[in-house]
Order: C-alpha cells, then sequence, then structure tokens
C-alpha cells in the first residue's frame, strides 16, 4: 500500500473506492506500519513513519466523532 494508490481509490469514480472514510484510516496505518516493519528502527524511515503515525492518530481522534456521526 502506498500514498498514491489511496489517493486514486479516493479519486475513483467507477465504483472502485473506498466506501467509508474507516477504510482510509486502515490503509494509510498500513502505509506507516509497513514502513516501520521493513526498515530498521535506526533509520530515518522508520522513525519518521512512527512519528507521522501518531500524529496520523491524533487527528484520527478528532475526527472519529464526526466519523460516527456519518454511520449513524
Amino acid at each position: 500500500m502506498d500514498f498514491s494508490t489511496i489517493k486514486n481509490q479516493m479519486e475513483a469514480k467507477d465504483g472502485t473506492g473506498y466506501k467509508h472514510v474507516r477504510e482510509i484510516c486502515a490503509d494509510v496505518r498500513l502505509v506507516f506500519k509497513n514502513a516501520m516493519k521493513y526498515n530498521d528502527e535506526r533509520s530515518d524511515v522508520h522513525v519518521m513513519a512512527k512519528t507521522l503515525l501518531s500524529k496520523f492518530e491524533e487527528k484520527w481522534l478528532q475526527l472519529l466523532p464526526k466519523v460516527t456521526e456519518e454511520v449513524t
């Protein structure tokens, strides 16, 4: 998974894209987790992926009430 694939699925007009924002969230997490999994803990890639995942989770928590409203 990568960010260009996420973007393409978000912009898909043919019905093949994401159906719910939680799917996007899961794929964004996957990008960061893969970066951490396949790069040494001391590498810049791993450290930045960990940092960005943390920031993403903070922002996700702020958006979660809106996502919950969308479902109900």
